[in-house]
């Protein structure tokens, strides 16, 4: 039997088609959100009411963590069917290599560069910069930024970093599970059911008083929406499906009606569950079983009408995280530089600040693939075991 510290044969790779592509749609959905948010936070016209109802962001953010779920826990199970183990120090060494350095970057940026530029300021946020600076400063540092979002405003051009910290808090401890548990199955759905609970329990003890309602409490509680483990639990569950070949699953899963209805259901599910508070809290666990759904028929159904794998989808899918994380000052600088040469209620302004908020956030995001994560990557692929990807 191969050890953990042995990388697996070439023949042995991973490799799930049309994830790429996946992953830019979900980071693209992010920025369509964002442009809209950021017109309305520096007071342009804009559809941010009918934006937030459909919401673009929250679909691209929870897409990311179903999708990561899935990949992740299919990756650690491949591993530790091959291997007979799960090489841990390895895994948090990966992890590190790709997602701290751009992470670090943008909070750098964010903490110590963008407030000394007055074109990138909003406004109604910057006010609290100075105020809590050290707060961010020490959060952000410890990869924390989901905590700074629950208590404090967004930190101008990091807001999106939430989402990391959740993940890695998540990955934390999941590889660990995986690898003691020889009961996968029965993890998920205990750890789901917990999670809910817990979930569940905060607010209704919130609603009756019997937890009161206050600054810390109500962090407490947007800490707790905001971590979303649910989601990537329900895309470990997927890998659980595909990697054990349960056929009864995986049979309706790849329905043609199934897919259909998943991509339609999607964008009306979040405009009609917008104003009804109750459905609005539980309603990513629909999402996320949407998004499974679409995930398994993209990357494992090859009889599946929704073929994405083309090679400029998987350069796009590359460089996904580099739009995503880069993407706020480069929307917040073209609109304060659009208001000095358009009309900001024109068709025009839109179509000008949509074409070249796409164009420079894949610009930049592949100029930082290239030149600075590149480098990083290289590295990670010292401590890979499982080798996933085409090459």
């Amino acid at each position: 039997m191969k050890t953990a510290q042995q990388p697996l044969s070439k023949t042995d790779r991973v490799y799930l088609p049309g994830l790429d592509a996946l992953r830019f749609f979900a980071a693209y959905s992010v920025i369509i959100g964002h442009v809209e948010l950021l017109k309305s936070q520096l007071y342009v016209s804009n559809y941010a009411p009918l934006f937030e109802k459909i919401n673009f962001g929250g679909l691209g953010v929870y897409f990311f963590f179903v999708l990561s779920g899935f990949l992740i826990t299919y990756l650690l199970i491949h591993e530790k069917e091959k291997t007979g183990t799960i090489a841990i120090k390895q895994f948090y060494i990966r992890r590190i290599l790709r997602i701290w350095p751009l992470y670090y970057l943008i909070a750098f940026l964010a903490l110590f560069v963008f407030p000394h530029f007055q074109i990138l300021h909003i406004p109604w946020l910057q006010q609290f910069y100075n105020q809590n600076f050290t707060a961010n400063l020490i959060l952000f540092v410890l990869m924390l930024p989901n905590v700074a979002f629950s208590f404090m405003p967004a930190l101008p051009h990091a807001g999106q970093l939430w989402s990391i910290g959740v993940e890695e808090q998540f990955y934390l401890i999941w590889p660990v599970l995986v690898k003691k548990t020889e009961k996968l199955l029965h993890l998920i759905l205990r750890l789901l059911f917990v999670i809910l609970l817990v979930k569940a329990l905060y607010v209704v003890l919130m609603q009756i008083g019997i937890i009161p309602k206050n600054y810390w409490t109500a962090g407490i509680k947007r800490f707790l929406a905001m971590s979303k483990f649910e989601c990537m639990l329900i895309g470990a569950w997927g890998a659980y499906l595909v990697k054990h070949k349960m056929q009864s699953w995986l049979t309706v899963i790849y329905q043609p009606f199934v897919l259909a209805a998943s991509i339609l259901l999607l964008p009306f599910l979040s405009y009609f569950s917008y104003d009804y508070e109750l459905l609005n809290n539980t309603i990513h666990l629909i999402y996320a079983v949407l998004f499974l759904v679409i995930i398994l028929n993209v990357s494992t159904n090859p009889n599946s009408f929704l073929q994405l794998e083309t090679r400029l989808f998987s350069f796009l899918g590359r460089i996904s995280y580099g739009l995503y994380m880069y993407h706020m000052f480069i929307i917040v600088l073209l609109i304060q530089l659009g208001e000095q040469y358009f009309d900001t209620n024109s068709t025009l302004f839109n179509i000008y600040l949509y074409l070249s908020a796409t164009i420079a956030s894949i610009a930049i995001a592949t100029a930082s693939y290239y030149w600075f994560e590149k480098p990083f990557l290289t590295l990670k692929n010292k401590y890979t075991i499982v080798k996933s990807g085409k090459s």
